[in-house]
């Protein structure tokens, strides 16, 4: 075994770059790297609200019939009467429109507007009026009439649901498909009765407390979801990971830190809005962030930034020893090398190089705008005729279906260091990979060929001839993309580069339309594709 030598290192991964420790303003963090108005609304519109998973079904479905002790009986509700003693009676009555109940011998008995825990008393007073000695009553309301509700405001479908009186403002929400993420508010229903507003509930005591408001609703009720109010994106290291609403024009960063539930480690806020029309980033400490106001719409990641001195580097490919090294934040590539044991005969240590999540970021961020632009371009067009018309919608679906796979892609942020004098020595961020290649006597011909496998290297053979060996070009390859991706993270035109041993050879596909403009549309997104993953998406 041998150390990864590159220059002289330091005698302990703890200490490397001690002496220049960064200020917290230096910390990268997804917030700094996109922090244009395009990208602050995407986060925005991917964030979901705080309590997004209450309206699943799990209320909307609850059919028990659950009467509390201060429901009031209403016309139409059943009650089973047992009197026993100086006389016998069993039965279940049911409320008349007058909210009587008649029992035998003793005539009809009040029981309309009466509270639940009252029932057993006012008919026992009523026996006894009849029968003074000697009678025992037990009674029970076993089911309500149901009651028709109003759901209306910022829901999903709104319209007329019906439950029992008791049933609770979540169940008929979640009949009513739940709230609106994008519009409705989680923290400000309301109940009208006749005209006036006869509670406001808040979810988030539900979700929080395990409070919720004990209503007993009456036929005609409207239940009305507000809009959504203002509100603070929250992303990191937390616990809730969401969007989250507040009644007043500013919320304190204390409030924040109490909804979001930051994890032990979380050292500093990194802060993004807009101002003036203008895209701000404030990076702070934890505790300076507990006194700021913070505004609608701005966006707050949490982060543990190891007390400002430390980052954390990560070690993948063919080496010994640990896969993390903890380091000083101004530590190079270089001096972390040092601390790296490898076998020689087994690792390509010439090529390594560095996966990046700020670059897999940008990546991810380019091939997203990529998408945008094709579906503002092609699926905004009109059509002229019937024919250029059924042509549109062949597009439109193919469009659709491309879209939904590039979305699930995933760049590894390739960072190549290797060069003709050596390893650049560049210094490290929080969270990068070193990659550092196994030796390979193979090259692997992969995409679009007829039989993708690997095949042993062979000084001087051309690209064309591995292909020839991989069966040749499938049906859907695009013959004029092919791409030479080499150990190091480079990605190559195969008609300029060499092939080596370890390479990979992507064959691309070609777009299956015949409209020009769009297939080199999604030509260059595949091509972007290639160069970020290291992969040919097949469509």
């Amino acid at each position: 075994m041998a150390v990864l030598v590159l220059c002289s290192g330091a005698a302990s991964a703890q200490l490397i770059g001690d002496s220049m420790a960064d200020s917290p303003e230096d910390s990268h963090s997804e917030l700094l790297e996109n922090s244009g108005n395009d990208q602050l609304q995407t986060i925005r519109q991917r964030t979901k609200p705080f309590g997004h998973t209450l309206f699943g079904g799990g209320f909307g479905n609850d059919q028990t019939v659950g009467l509390n002790a201060d429901y009031l009986v209403s016309p139409g509700d059943r009650v089973s009467i047992r009197i026993w003693g100086a006389t016998a009676f069993d039965a279940v009555q049911t409320v008349d429109t007058q909210g009587n109940i008649f029992i035998p011998d003793v005539g009809p008995v009040k029981l309309g507007g009466v509270a639940n825990r009252s029932v057993n008393a006012v008919v026992k007073k009523s026996i006894s009026r009849v029968y003074t000695n000697d009678v025992e009553v037990y009674t029970n309301l076993i089911t309500a009439q149901m009651v028709s509700i109003y759901v209306t405001g910022y829901v999903k479908q709104p319209g007329k649901y019906s439950g029992i009186p008791s049933s609770s403002v979540l169940n008929f929400i979640d009949q009513a498909g739940g709230i609106d993420a994008a519009s409705g508010s989680y923290r400000h229903i309301e109940v009208v009765r006749k005209s006036k507003v006869v509670a406001n509930i808040d979810l988030y005591d539900f979700i929080r407390l395990g409070k919720i408001a004990d209503l007993i609703f009456s036929e005609g009720d409207a239940i009305v979801v507000k809009p959504l109010m203002q509100t603070v994106f929250v992303q990191g290291n937390v616990a809730k990971p969401f969007r989250f609403e507040h009644a007043e024009e500013k919320i304190s960063g204390a409030d924040v830190i109490s909804l979001a539930g930051p994890g032990p480690t979380v050292t500093h806020a990194a802060l993004s809005y807009i101002r003036n029309g203008e895209s701000v980033f404030d990076y702070v400490t934890l505790d300076v962030f507990s006194k700021m106001e913070i505004s609608n719409g701005d966006i707050v990641s949490f982060r543990s930034d190891l007390n400002d001195r430390n980052i954390t580097v990560n070690i993948e490919g063919s080496f010994v020893g640990a896969s993390a090294l903890t380091v000083g934040r101004k530590a190079t590539l270089r001096q972390v090398l040092d601390l790296i044991e490898i076998d020689p005969v087994l690792s390509a240590y010439q090529s390594i190089f560095i996966k990046r999540k700020s670059i897999a970021r940008r990546q991810k961020t380019s091939i997203d705008e990529s998408l945008k632009r094709l579906e503002s371009e092609f699926l905004t067009a009109s059509s002229s005729t019937d024919g250029e018309s059924s042509i549109r919608v062949q597009e439109a679906q193919l469009i659709s279906e491309f879209v939904s796979k590039v979305e699930r892609v995933q760049p590894q942020g390739t960072l190549v260091v290797a060069a003709q004098d050596g390893i650049a020595d560049i210094v490290l961020e929080n969270d990068d990979t070193i990659f550092i290649p196994r030796r390979s006597p193979s090259v692997l011909v992969g995409g679009e060929v007829r039989l993708p496998r690997a095949f042993l290297w062979s000084k001087g053979d051309s690209a064309a001839e591995y292909i020839a060996q991989a069966g040749g070009f499938s049906n859907n390859a695009n013959r004029r993309t092919v791409l030479v991706v080499k150990q190091d993270g480079r990605v190559l035109d195969a008609e300029s580069a060499l092939v080596d041993a370890g390479d990979e050879l992507l064959v691309l596909p070609k777009a299956p339309t015949k409209n020009l403009q769009l297939a080199t549309s999604i030509a260059d997104i595949l091509y972007k594709i290639a160069v970020a993953t290291s992969v040919a998406l097949s469509i």
